[in-house]
């Protein structure tokens, strides 16, 4: 994973992803407000342009968005704004194999990370122990099956979890929901994983 050459693509291409949130993140957070999480504390890690970021403080999230692209993090605070919004996002430069929070959270989202998969279990399970008692995680991403049924996404099936290997990033967590998403992407369909856990209540 080298950061230059993301910071060449976010410069090549800026608004990569789009500027509007992932339809099951929003969905997967609004159902675990709805069951009871309290609005307070979010780490959007591997954020990237700060989609998602945007997206939780505007609904009230105290956010700490994160990515090792320094032009992907430029580009994220020169599109933010305050105007409307309840929340905030601290836009941070670190990579989320070694970075962490300084106190527990109460939600940690992580969109569309791939790492070697031994890489991506160790972040998902260091993620899991900065949640308070309660806190969700929630991971999306392309799934292994992707590479042969669905389309887009990263070809390397190195980088491509399964839901057995999501299931072990969430080993000590209540595990919700664990699933592959099926997303329309014009007029083919994308496979995408699930993952939303929460930390064991006290």
């Amino acid at each position: 994973m080298d950061a230059s050459a993301w910071n060449a693509r976010y410069l090549a291409q800026p608004d990569a992803w789009g500027t509007t949130p992932a339809a099951r993140i929003v969905a997967e957070v609004t159902a675990a407000e709805d069951a009871g999480l309290g609005v307070g504390t979010a780490v959007d890690l591997a954020c990237g342009d700060g989609r998602h970021a945007r997206w939780l403080a505007a609904h009230g999230w105290r956010v700490q968005a994160v990515d090792f692209s320094e032009v992907a993090i430029e580009q994220a605070r020169a599109k933010d704004s305050d105007e409307g919004r309840s929340g905030s996002v601290d836009w941070v430069v670190g990579d989320a194999r070694t970075w962490s929070p300084a106190e527990p959270v109460d939600l940690v989202v992580v969109g569309f990370l791939h790492l070697d998969l031994p890489e991506l279990d160790a972040v998902l399970r260091d993620a899991g122990t900065w949640l308070r008692p309660g806190g969700h995680l929630v991971y999306l991403g392309h799934a292994a099956e992707n590479l042969r049924r669905g389309v887009g996404g990263p070809q390397d099936p190195t980088l491509l979890p399964g839901v057995a290997d999501l299931a072990r990033g969430a080993e000590g967590l209540e595990v919700i929901s664990l699933r592959h998403d099926l997303r329309p992407a014009g007029k083919a369909t994308a496979i995408d994983v699930l993952l939303h856990a929460r930390r064991w209540a006290d």
